[in-house]
């Protein structure tokens, strides 16, 4: 049974142990869940902004491709007008006044080769460049592979705020050996400057334009913004005369729409919101079940101590019956051989009165014995009708020390037993019932006495406790007794004498509880016996220091 006990035990341990952890576990599963979802949510998120991000960016790639393109068909117009006009010099100029295309910050050339050398002939629009300059480097390159009928770019040259873009068409939109050349200013600031609007296009995307494949600063023809971007950038590569040009972009908020873009937060805060409350209905169900099985080991233990109390109650009480049963039957046989007792004392008087000196030494020693169990039966009657006649104690004053000395004339000592007291001069007075008080005395002397079988030391000690009450203490020398015999030495009818019927410790202890004072014993086989009696403050006599 202690062992199906102990199992079910464990598991109940095992399962509360692992219901306390319940509530951190839903909550660190949902706070994960959540985290989950967030993460997957707003990847899907981010994957659909930069698809946008790609399709806006391829065009603006288109545009960049369409505008640019423009500017060989207008620089055709004038190698047009160059062919056909008295000199190709004249007509170039009178062409450049009126055409519409050109922008006052543009420097237009015609330019010739001949043996390898490119010479400008004619400029029209911001004279960077004068007639006769001879054009090199990558700049003569331009116009050398516009002479091979391709239209011709250059990279961004100069440096700090002098920075210029060239473009070059040759034949057959210009007589053989004659090209057009267009030399455009490059401020990438001013449009990092200027403020984005929604009438602006592509407002929603931050934008860099460089004449090169790769994302050189130096080669950086259009910025909307300060470079180098930031975030998502997608790139496009761009076919710019004859050269590949980088175009990098990203989005300056989200592309996909505000509200899609915060419903991962808004998944997370919800799901964090649901985690935070499931804990919390947890935590709060597992302190109601807590506090309620609290609650039920306190009415459990209080119903096992309330049953425990009605079995002792009822126990007493049927002791208390059977005492009270024992009582009658004892009153009533004491009282039945009281008299026959006493007219066998005074039988036993009148015989050895009457006997004459020869039978008072045949017949003396029988009727010695006669009247020694008489006596014995006397006391046994006695202690019978002191058991049965239990009466309230008198409310009167008592010195302890006259007590002891009054018991000890009454019951004096053998003559090989020393006598010892103890703190009795200084014992205080106190309210108790003297006759009372000096059979209990009596009882616990007589009883030392038999202990120690007439030889020993008796101890009576009185001594003050802190409680303001007075103990007073019998201790004997004598053989002692087992823990089993001091368990049961006040019950009634319990003995281990030879003769006697064991009522006289039973009578002592329902004296001391009827004056509300505590009897106690501590006794050790060999070492003697101590019984105790603690009177407490209230039988103390008012006035008199303890």
């Amino acid at each position: 049974m202690a062992d199906v006990v102990g199992v079910g035990r464990s598991g109940s341990v095992t399962r509360e142990r692992a219901w306390r952890w319940l509530p951190g576990a839903v909550l660190a599963v949902l706070l994960a869940a959540a985290v989950g979802v967030f993460i997957t949510v707003r990847q899907a998120v981010n994957d659909q902004n930069g698809r946008i991000l790609r399709e806006r960016t391829g065009e603006i790639g288109l545009l960049l491709e369409s505008a640019v393109g423009n500017i060989p068909a207008t620089m055709s117009g004038l190698g047009v007008a160059s062919r056909l006009g008295e000199t190709p010099a004249q007509a170039f100029l009178r062409e450049a006044r009126i055409q519409p295309g050109l922008s006052p910050t543009q420097t237009v050339a015609l330019v010739h080769s001949s043996g390898g050398k490119v010479t400008v002939q004619a400029v029209a629009g911001l004279p960077t460049l004068s007639t006769g300059d001879v054009l090199t480097g990558v700049r003569a390159a331009a116009v050398e592979r516009a002479l091979a009928g391709r239209t011709a770019s250059t990279p961004v040259l100069g440096h700090g705020q002098t920075r210029v873009l060239g473009f070059a068409v040759g034949p057959p939109m210009t007589s053989p050996g004659t090209a057009i050349y267009l030399q455009a200013p490059v401020d990438p600031a001013a449009a990092a400057q200027s403020p984005v609007t929604h009438a602006r296009p592509f407002d929603e995307l931050s934008v860099a334009l460089y004449a090169t494949p790769q994302a050189d600063p130096s080669q950086l023809v259009l910025a909307t913004t300060a470079t180098p971007l930031h975030g998502t950038v997608a790139r496009q590569t761009i076919a710019v005369g004859g050269r590949s040009w980088l175009l990098a972009a990203s989005a300056r908020g989200p592309l996909v729409g505000t509200f899609a873009n915060a419903v991962p937060w808004v998944i997370l805060a919800v799901g964090v919101l649901i985690a935070l409350s499931s804990g919390a209905v947890l935590l709060v169900y597992q302190r109601r079940r807590d506090y309620a099985l609290a609650l039920v080991d306190v009415r459990t233990r209080e119903l096992a101590t309330s049953m425990t109390e009605l079995e002792e109650t009822q126990e007493k009480l049927v002791f208390q019956e059977r005492l009270a049963a024992i009582g009658q039957m004892a009153a009533a046989v004491g009282h039945e051989l009281r008299n026959p007792l006493a007219v066998l004392t005074n039988t036993l008087y009148l015989i050895r009165a009457g006997f004459s000196d020869d039978e008072e030494q045949r017949m003396g020693r029988h009727v010695d014995r006669a009247e020694r169990e008489v006596g014995a039966a006397v006391v046994i009657v006695e202690s019978l009708l002191e058991f049965a006649r239990a009466r309230e104690p008198l409310d009167e004053p008592v010195d302890l020390g006259d007590l002891v000395d009054e018991a000890l004339s009454v019951a004096p000592p053998p003559e090989a037993v020393e006598v010892v007291c103890d703190g009795l001069d200084t014992a205080p007075v106190v309210r108790a019932d003297h006759q009372q008080l000096r059979q209990v005395l009596l009882n616990l002397i007589t009883n030392a006495y038999q202990a120690m079988g007439g030889d020993g030391v008796l101890t009576i000690r009185a001594l003050a406790d802190a409680d303001g009450g007075v103990e007073l203490a019998v201790s004997d020398t004598g053989t002692g007794m087992d823990a089993e015999t001091a368990a049961h030495v006040f019950d009634a009818f319990f003995t281990r004498k030879a003769k006697g019927i064991g009522l006289g410790l039973a009578v002592t202890k329902r004296i001391v509880e009827a004056h509300g004072a505590v009897i106690a014993v501590e006794s050790e086989v060999g070492a003697g016996t101590t019984f105790a009696i603690t009177l407490p403050h209230a039988l103390v006599a008012e006035g008199v220091p303890t």
